[in-house]
């Protein structure tokens, strides 16, 4: 189910102050989150409410419910910042693709075999994620410095030894992570900031929100050429 919860705007509201800005990478995608009740029912139990002079315009039970936090941030876009802190499942790997040529080695040495910075990139990169039922048409900010330290490191460097051929696969990886949404409210030092169903409820904080996040990763794979491809590539049938 895929609700998409629109709110009038009440007039005559504050605007909140704008959180601090969180570095982001845009990317287009679809994040899974798991909202547990205590994370919906504003008791602290999951995530974090503002302080009692800050309260936060709910609207009519915006947060009541996990299906409708769930339905919140599915929906929130580049108004929300997602920061993951731990991995709570194995991964599950889709079917590989090859990215980029081969690359033989019809020498005698080995050989370093480096695939060029114009074919891919050796980063770790978000491109999926859904919550609850809810698919993420637009991605919110991602704090990515815990994806580099926390996923399988991709390399793009690798080496062929003699009568081998070599190639570079983008494999698609799919887990369960827990992690931090921050809602980052009105700039109200922008009188031209434009407000909306999102950040008009903010600044606020989703605090240990279990989500699916799917990410790319790259890998250096070889083989021992065929005695077909070491006559066609290498002229002969055997590395020289």
């Amino acid at each position: 189910m895929n609700i998409r919860v629109r709110n009038v705007l009440p007039s005559g509201r504050g605007r909140r102050a704008k959180a601090v800005a969180v570095g982001s990478m845009a990317l287009a995608a679809t994040l899974c989150l798991s909202i547990t009740p205590a994370q919906a029912d504003g008791g602290g139990g999951g995530w974090v409410t503002d302080p009692p002079d800050v309260p936060v315009s709910q609207g009519e039970g915006i947060w009541s419910t996990p299906e409708k936090v769930a339905e919140f941030l599915a929906d929130c876009g580049q108004d929300c910042t997602f920061t993951p802190t731990a991995w709570v499942s194995e991964p599950t790997e889709g079917t590989p693709t090859k990215v980029g040529d081969y690359r033989d080695n019809c020498t005698t040495e080995n050989a370093d075999f480096k695939q060029g910075e114009a074919e891919t990139t050796g980063e770790t990169t978000v491109v999926g994620m859904s919550v609850g039922a809810n698919p993420v048409s637009v991605l919110p900010k991602i704090e990515h410095t815990w994806f580099k330290q926390s996923t399988e490191s991709s390399d793009t460097t690798g080496t062929l030894k003699p009568g081998e051929i070599g190639w570079v696969d983008e494999v698609s990886v799919t887990r369960k992570a827990k992690g931090n949404w921050h809602l980052n409210g009105v700039d109200q030092s922008n009188p031209f900031a434009p407000v909306n169903e999102h950040n008009f409820h903010g600044p606020h904080d989703f605090t240990d929100v279990e989500g699916d996040i799917t990410y790319k990763i790259i890998r250096i794979q070889s083989r021992p050429m065929t005695d077909e491809e070491r006559t066609n590539r290498c002229g002969n049938t055997s590395p020289s």
